[in-house]
């Protein structure tokens, strides 16, 4: 007959799953237009780093840098300050005549309300 041996009293085992995962935060609520797509869908988001525990995001080990990106064409960049898409062209900007907001020059509608501007 074998005898099994019992753990001591108070000993414990303990399994555990941690790891570190990133999570997307939007930062900004108003929509920027986008210079790939032109419609006003870039928000500016961050990549934060957590470490998880039993799959729960616990403690933040790295904050990302803030940077512009379009929710409809995936397009992201920053311009030199940082705070912005990259415009890739010159163009001038005018004003929309119902919402009173920015509208690119090769718009024909205004991304924000819809109102035809031509």
């Amino acid at each position: 007959m074998m005898l099994q041996k019992r753990p001591a009293p108070g000993s414990h085992q303990m399994f555990l799953i941690a790891g570190v995962s990133p999570k997307v935060k939007r930062l900004d609520t108003a929509p920027r237009i986008c210079p790939s797509c032109g419609l006003a869908q870039v928000y500016l988001q961050r990549v934060d780093h957590y470490l998880s525990l039993f799959f729960i995001p616990v403690i933040r080990v790295k904050k990302g840098e803030p940077v512009p990106f379009c929710n409809r064409c995936r397009a992201s960049g920053h311009d030199r300050s940082g705070t912005g898409p990259v415009s890739t062209s010159h163009e001038s900007i005018r004003m929309c005549k119902q919402c009173g907001r920015r509208l690119e020059e090769k718009f024909d509608y205004c991304p924000y309300c819809g109102v035809k501007d031509r």
